[in-house]
């Protein structure tokens, strides 16, 4: 028989794992799930944005290993999408110290850790 989240204990849930002891977001890292290493998630995307013009602009921080902008069943952009980069420095180096500047296509991008979040 399977448990439902609403019969399971805070115990039988884990909380956020960061590979380093300093939480990226801001000192508020998600309350459930696991931090994706080398990878950052991307908010504020303009709708006509291709992977290939977010991994360009965001060559100029670090070595791109992928893109990925989320869309709908119909194809059309969610606004957010996500950068895995080559290390976890240059992650995380955006994460701290650029996530307050960044414009691109006159839109101010929302950055913070990639985090996979549990089924629950």
């Amino acid at each position: 028989m399977y448990e439902t989240c609403s019969k399971m204990s805070s115990a039988d849930v884990s909380p956020v794992t960061t590979p380093s002891s300093t939480p990226l977001s801001g000192g508020h890292p998600p309350k459930f799930g696991t931090v994706i290493p080398s990878r950052i998630f991307v908010g504020g995307i303009a709708a006509n944005t291709t992977d290939a013009e977010l991994k360009q602009y965001f060559s100029a921080f670090g070595a791109v290993k992928d893109t990925k902008i989320i869309t709908d069943r119909a194809g059309v952009s969610k606004g957010y999408g996500f950068v895995t980069f080559e290390s976890q420095e240059d992650a995380d180096r955006i994460i701290k110290k650029e996530s307050d500047n960044l414009i691109f296509k006159d839109r101010k991008l929302n950055i913070g850790p990639a985090v996979r979040k549990q089924v629950c």
